[in-house]
């Protein structure tokens, strides 16, 4: 009943102006057909001259009421519906902690259950990962040992780049330097 009183009287006031605005259109309109009927063509275009401005001025005042309308309708219902809104906000913040909380509970619970299965999933967990660590390193060292000429070659050409760089940057290229200790080994057969 409040709001229906409410919507009562603020319709009243809103559209007040509305009405007054049309009353003045409509006045402003009699007076331009009566003086566009007794007068010429120069009195007709002054008369419609004042008509349009008074259509204009009618449909400024018609969309402001209409937006001052809208709003007032706006804040009335946030008004008179903030209880039921702060209700819907309270609900959808114990659903969020309910459904957390059941989350979290119910994982515990199901690991209790499962207690023997859970410990040995675990067990089975760190098992392969050390076994997958000590694979990797087997498998480094086994690539060592059958590429033993080749890593050794490597690092002797990082060695002998190293000395040459050095060389290079002292006396500036004019020490002569022999290559042919660089070559590769070459397969043999055994």
């Amino acid at each position: 009943r409040q709001q229906f009183l409410l919507q009562g009287a603020l319709n009243r006031m809103l559209k007040r102006k509305m009405s007054m605005a049309w009353e003045k259109w409509q006045q402003v309109y009699q007076d331009l057909k009566f003086a566009n009927r007794m007068g010429g063509g120069a009195i007709r275009r002054m008369l419609n001259r004042k008509m349009s401005m008074a259509w204009e001025q009618w449909q400024q005042v018609a969309a402001e009421l209409a937006r001052q309308q809208f709003l007032l309708q706006g804040a009335v219902n946030r008004m008179l519906k903030r209880k039921m809104s702060m209700a819907w906000e309270k609900w959808q913040q114990v659903y969020q902690d309910l459904k957390f909380a059941n989350r979290m509970g119910g994982g515990a619970i199901r690991r209790m259950l499962n207690r023997k299965m859970s410990m040995a999933w675990e067990q089975w967990q760190q098992v392969a990962a050390e076994l997958a660590r000590q694979q990797f390193l087997l498998q480094g060292a086994l690539n060592r040992m059958l590429k033993r000429k080749m890593s050794m070659a490597w690092e002797k050409w990082q060695q002998v780049y190293q000395d040459l760089k050095f060389a290079n940057r002292m006396g500036g290229g004019a020490i002569p330097v022999s290559y042919t200790h660089l070559t590769l080994p070459t397969k043999r057969i055994v």
